[in-house]
């Protein structure tokens, strides 16, 4: 008889056991360590551009400021828009690039590095990541933008860049 307890709390303790190692969660810790990349990010590209011109004998020097706002929007499932927004002497040039535009990559993070589906990767450093604008060979340095309560997507940000 005591034999049979023994044997039946043995069965209920093994029991026990393999139930709760049933129960064990095996969460996905890899994503608590990873930048929170989503949102928009802005940099700006900005030069001069010094034309001389001569007419009836006296130089005349124009110095146009060139400037070019970028925008990525990292959307939650990981597709990416991009905008620019030229200017040239403080007034907006209109090309199409002005509207939130679908650009043509997804986008994944691991740790602090944002690897674009193109194969191109940017590194997080101090809330920033450099890219290269390759028209004026300038640094781009990328910050990301502090989101509202009411501005959270780029639909909602077009408006705040067309009232600058």
């Amino acid at each position: 008889m005591k034999r049979k307890k023994i044997l039946l709390v043995l069965t209920l303790v093994i029991a026990i056991v393999l139930g709760s190692l049933c129960f064990v969660a095996c969460g996905d810790d890899e994503d608590d360590d990873n930048y929170p990349v989503e949102g928009i990010w802005h940099a700006v590209a900005a030069w001069q551009n010094e034309t001389k011109f001569t007419l009836g004998g006296q130089t005349t020097k124009i110095i146009d400021n060139y400037k070019v706002d970028f925008y990525f929007d990292f959307r939650a499932d990981g597709s990416v828009l991009k905008k620019s927004v030229a200017y040239i002497n403080d007034h907006i040039l209109h090309t199409d690039n002005e509207e939130w535009n679908i650009f043509n990559v997804t986008w994944s993070v691991k740790g602090n590095v944002i690897t674009l589906s193109s194969g191109k990767k940017f590194v997080i450093v101090d809330d920033e990541f450099d890219d290269v604008f390759p028209a004026q060979n300038i640094l781009l340095r990328y910050k990301k933008e502090a989101a509202t309560d009411d501005e959270t997507s780029a639909q909602k940000h077009i408006g705040k860049i067309a009232a600058r």
